[in-house]
């Protein structure tokens, strides 16, 4: 039976470490799944490139007790060159919040704030339309297969 999700090897982990750990401090005791979503995805009207998702109870016992799963769409990953995937994975990381003063579970998804746009702009001033760019071969290859 084919699934809609696999693994992601051990490169894609490493990216997904040094990004993390660089970008994201906050972030380096989070424990991450990651999984490619072989499937499109819509939302919006456009395709999901990325996606963060705090477990629960049933997804931490699934996973291995991991805080986050990070859902990359595979037809997008495979299509794209090394620095637009750190661009993919930095912007889907954004969506990870930890809250250092809550007395259970400190981890979150934090809702699109003004704050992580400007620092969107600020990791893409050389390519302001990434995103844009990313959905567009997404699409192409979708449409094509």
């Amino acid at each position: 039976m084919e699934t809609r999700f696999q693994d992601v090897g051990d490169e894609v982990l490493a990216m997904v470490k040094e990004v993390k750990e660089s970008v994201f401090p906050s972030l380096r005791a989070a424990r991450i799944k990651v999984l490619f979503d072989t499937k499109k995805r819509m939302s919006g009207g456009k395709i999901v490139l990325g996606r963060m998702q705090k477990t629960n109870d049933l997804l931490r016992h699934l996973s291995d007790d991991e805080d986050y799963i990070l859902y990359i769409d595979k037809v997008t990953w495979d299509n794209i060159e090394k620095e637009d995937r750190v661009r993919l994975i930095r912007h889907t990381l954004q969506y990870a919040d930890v809250d250092m003063d809550s007395n259970t579970n400190p981890y979150r998804i934090r809702a699109c704030e003004i704050n992580t746009f400007y620092d969107e702009i600020e990791y893409n001033k050389d390519d302001p339309k990434w995103e844009e760019r990313l959905r567009l071969v997404a699409e192409s290859v979708y449409e094509r297969d």
